[in-house]
């Protein structure tokens, strides 16, 4: 099980973008940071599949997931956005089970409430969502998209809503799903705590508008290094 990009170029944000190129194995996690504006978000949905790129392929085992039909796609991989779903009256047991669904594992009772167990979050299972704070919205979120996408999971600032203790929980978590064999992209501006987390195996600086659309790194992830290499980004506004 591998990712691989080739020559990918983002149709956000604006103007000519450097290309991106990399081999993602099973097992890797990729930690995304970038200025605002610089299209971690349109990075983690062409990853998916939502989003066509402007030049280039993206390949889930040698297949583009573009070419994947809805149903293959939603069982090799799964996406938490930036901010979570608060309308809804299905309750959080409802949420798991759908991910368990899309995903085409077991979705039974059993298999439900080990998932809630598993994200700490079995005590809500019949609350709906519009009676979460954002907070524990999203932490859902997450458990629905670890019970869904076994292969690889794409998480769009998840901890942007959560307190501390909630956030060290979570992100001690993602170290669990990459020692599961996933791959696990993450878009974050929360440097300092995924460095302590300790569980990076690459990260990625996006910088579009250069040569490259974005420097690899091999490693684990260091704060430091990364707020030295944002500082000399430009301003996304003053680029376009």
């Amino acid at each position: 099980m591998a990712l691989e990009i080739k020559g990918l170029q983002l149709i956000r944000p604006a103007g000519e973008g450097g290309e991106l190129n990399a081999t993602i194995e099973a097992g890797s996690a990729v930690v995304v940071v970038g200025r605002n504006g610089t299209g971690k978000s349109t990075l983690l949905q062409t990853l998916a599949g939502l989003l066509p790129p402007k030049k280039g392929q993206v390949l889930w085992d040698g297949q583009d997931v573009r070419l994947m039909g809805p149903e293959m796609r939603a069982s090799c991989m799964a996406v938490v956005a930036s901010t979570p779903p608060r309308e809804s009256r299905m309750t959080v047991s409802d949420v798991i089970e759908l991910g368990l669904r899309a995903g085409g594992h077991m979705h039974d009772l059993q298999a439900v409430r080990m998932a809630m167990e598993t994200a700490g979050i079995d005590h809500w299972s019949q609350l709906p969502l519009s009676a979460l704070s954002d907070g524990m919205a999203q932490r859902v979120m997450m458990a629905r998209a670890a019970a869904q996408g076994k292969g690889m999971l794409l998480l769009d600032e998840p901890t942007a809503f959560l307190d501390v203790v909630g956030r060290r929980e979570v992100l001690s978590q993602m170290g669990d799903w990459r020692s599961e064999g996933r791959i696990l992209w993450l878009a974050t501006h929360d440097l300092e705590g995924v460095e302590a987390a300790g569980w990076s195996t690459h990260w990625l600086h996006l910088h579009p508008g250069r040569k490259q659309g974005g420097t690899f790194h091999k490693g684990p992830f260091v704060a430091e290094k990364a707020r030295q290499a944002l500082v000399l980004d430009p301003n996304p506004k003053e680029r376009a």
